[in-house]
């Protein structure tokens, strides 16, 4: 997979016959949405010594409504090549920073109950019953950051209207940097009358909380581009190069992660940039 990923880099130049021309500078902002496929297995493996996973956990169900992730940032400065043999097409070649916040994680939780106390009215004579609940919960997240190599060719449609639209085939590369494991254990105690009020008691709950640091691994992803580009000018010369933009990535990210098996997930990459292109 490294082979063909490197290939579309350095194949997608030579195929075109060396001549290029510089054209355009990109920069680019935006989030990386996908789902998770981390496992209680793979964080006791990651964090053989946490002292929250070693316990018995037998009891806890896992939380699937965990497994969708919160956006991972990336930023992305390229240069935009003309292509001698492709005049339609651009090759963007560019270097990318990712902060992949959740890139795996899991969950899990249950709840135990047992009466604590009972009231009886002075009035009435009626009793009211307080059960006393208790929830406990484990999350566990790894986290990275990544300098990936990105190169994509893009074809335009409308390229010379001030609305014009794209698409292409993009791969990227790179290597991990800062990867982590944040492992979280709370106990939440709470108590209900009757089940007609409930309070949450704050000062009686725990949280314990892990952190343990990796090596670097590497990772790479294969996407297609596909966006929206508005021109700010067409009459005033300053304003004509500069474009604004509006990118999706749909696609799949593979990341090899120290002390696992390579890690799979699809999900999508939504930016919007910057492009300036030279006359």
């Amino acid at each position: 997979m490294k082979k063909l990923i490197l290939g579309l880099f350095f194949g997608a130049i030579s195929g075109a016959n060396a001549q290029v021309n510089i054209k355009e500078i990109y920069l680019q902002s935006g989030g990386y949405f996908n789902t998770s496929n981390g496992s209680l297995a793979d964080f006791q493996q990651l964090a053989p010594n946490s002292s929250i996973l070693n316990q018995d956990l037998s009891m806890y169900k896992n939380n699937s409504m965990y497994y969708f992730n919160l956006p991972g940032q990336a930023q992305t400065l390229s240069l935009g090549l003309g292509l001698s043999k492709l005049p339609n097409a651009t090759l963007r070649l560019g270097l990318m920073h990712t902060n992949q916040n959740n890139l795996m994680q899991t969950s899990g939780s249950y709840t135990e109950s047992f009466p604590m106390d009972t009231l009886t009215s002075s009035q009435t004579g009626e009793q009211f019953f307080i059960d006393s609940f208790s929830t406990h919960g484990y999350h566990a997240y790894y986290g990275q950051k990544q300098i990936r190599l990105d190169a994509s060719l893009i074809f335009r449609y409308n390229a010379k209207n001030r609305w014009s639209f794209f698409g292409g085939i993009g791969a990227n590369f790179g290597f991990t940097y800062q990867a982590n494991t944040n492992i979280q254990h709370y106990v939440t105690p709470w108590a209900d009358y009757n089940s007609n009020y409930s309070y949450w008691i704050y000062s009686e709950g725990t949280h314990i909380e892990e952190n343990f640091e990796h090596k670097g691994g590497y990772g790479l992803g294969v996407y297609a581009p596909l966006g929206i580009d508005f021109q700010v000018g067409k009459n005033r010369e300053f304003w004509k190069p500069m474009h604004l933009f509006l990118e999706l990535r749909p696609g799949f990210n593979v990341n090899q992660i120290s002390g696992l098996e390579t890690n799979f997930s699809v999900g999508n990459f939504s930016n919007m940039g910057l492009r300036f292109a030279f006359k």
